[in-house]
């Protein structure tokens, strides 16, 4: 078909047409070209193109044999995810389990061989460790005789169970040897945990003596510990292995406790605040205000001494502020950990600054009369949990510490 017969075809189906249009007694027309027609014919079959894809594809989308084919599909790919997933685990499993039991092995072989090297330089009088005489094939045989000594008063035999374990209560002199060596390690575990334990007790009462609950100050460390205290009575118990062991866990629990002590004693403000001569003036709890001479309550305990009295850090901290609070005039405040907040107020000078760290006995500031003040003295506060408690009991505490 030639460009004019498909032209003619374009104007025959799309004629320009004439639209008249009256209104108000006027008369209007206007055109509607060939081009206009054929535009708007394009824009009428997208659009109705538009309309029927989408309402398949909504129809389609929404349709329950596909909505549940969706579902399968989906589950299906998890399934699938979590059995790679449970392969993965099994595989790492199997091989930590390898590893370990290898682990285990060459460790039982090596606590054998030690064992073994034990009992055959004792039974042998004394033979050096990786001597060949200690090669337990040849302790196998039925042919070989104990060494002859003068101290011997067994008969010469064959040491056909050589391999059996060794009885208790015997009275020969490798039972003997065994249960000393047994008996010694009981007793260095017994002393040692003794000494474990008086340790712990003492940094409890030096705790306890502040007026705080323990656990109080222990939930506020980096870590804690605990467990059953079990008492040993007799420095002839725990001779089994089995009770060996958990006895050596039980000291190790202990050593972990009383670390976790010292750390919290060493955040617990003791030390006496000032590095010089000095009187109380006013204690801890409900005084009359000095300026009011209202009944009100002192949070701090007051102490006086000249002006620039060295003041101290009463224990290792970082310093929380350092500078002027209405009320305390120039202050210091330290934060020691475990929930642990001292406050030094009224000072004349500060020889610190934000952030720095500091040591028990290190001078902080200089005494003086600085805020709501009546004459040069510290105002020394201890808070803990932001609740504030009485100095003097910490102070006295510290006296346990000295």
């Amino acid at each position: 078909m030639s460009r004019k017969n498909m032209r003619e075809r374009i104007v025959k189906t799309f004629p320009e047409r004439q639209f008249i249009h009256r209104t108000g007694g006027q008369v209007n027309y206007f055109i509607l070209s060939t081009r206009a027609q054929i535009l708007m014919a394009v824009v009428g079959a997208f659009l109705t193109l538009w309309f029927l894809f989408t309402f398949v594809t909504v129809l389609w989308g929404q349709s329950p044999l596909r909505s549940s084919s969706k579902e399968l599909m989906v589950q299906k790919a998890q399934y699938e995810r979590y059995l790679v997933d449970l392969e993965a685990q099994e595989k790492d499993a199997r091989t930590l389990l390898v590893e370990q039991q290898e682990q285990f092995e060459l460790a039982a072989k090596h606590f054998e061989n030690k064992h073994n090297t034990i009992i055959s330089m004792l039974t042998k009088g004394g033979i050096a460790p990786g001597s060949e005489e200690l090669d337990q094939a040849k302790y196998a045989s039925s042919e070989i005789l104990m060494s002859p000594v003068i101290s011997d008063i067994i008969p010469r035999q064959a040491r056909v169970e050589f391999n059996q374990q060794i009885s208790m209560a015997t009275g020969t002199i490798i039972d003997a040897s065994l249960i000393n060596l047994e008996l010694d390690q009981n007793k260095i575990l017994y002393q040692g945990e003794r000494k474990i334990q008086d340790k712990i007790e003492n940094v409890r009462a030096v705790l306890r003596a502040t007026g705080l609950p323990l656990d109080s100050i222990l939930k506020n460390g980096a870590g804690g510990m605990g467990g059953p205290l079990i008492e040993i009575n007799d420095t002839k118990t725990a001779i089994s292995t089995h009770v060996f062991l958990p006895r050596l866990d039980s000291i190790k629990a202990r050593v972990a406790e009383t670390e976790a002590l010292e750390a919290a004693l060493a955040s617990v403000p003791l030390a006496h605040p000032i590095d010089a001569e000095n009187y109380t003036t006013s204690v801890y709890g409900t005084r009359k205000d000095p300026f009011t001479k209202r009944p009100t309550m002192h949070s701090g305990l007051d102490m006086a001494s000249y002006r620039l009295a060295p003041i101290v850090a009463t224990a290792d901290a970082k310093v929380k502020f350092a500078g002027r609070r209405a009320g305390y005039g120039r202050v210091v405040e330290l934060d020691h950990g475990h929930g642990f907040v001292t406050r030094y107020a009224h000072l004349a000078k500060t020889y610190v600054k934000r952030g720095q760290r500091v040591e028990k006995g290190e001078k902080i500031a200089g005494m003086g009369s600085s805020g709501r003040s009546t004459s040069t003295h510290l105002h020394y506060e201890i808070i803990f949990e932001k609740r504030s408690y009485n100095p003097q009991k910490f102070m006295k505490a510290g006296q346990y510490v000295q």
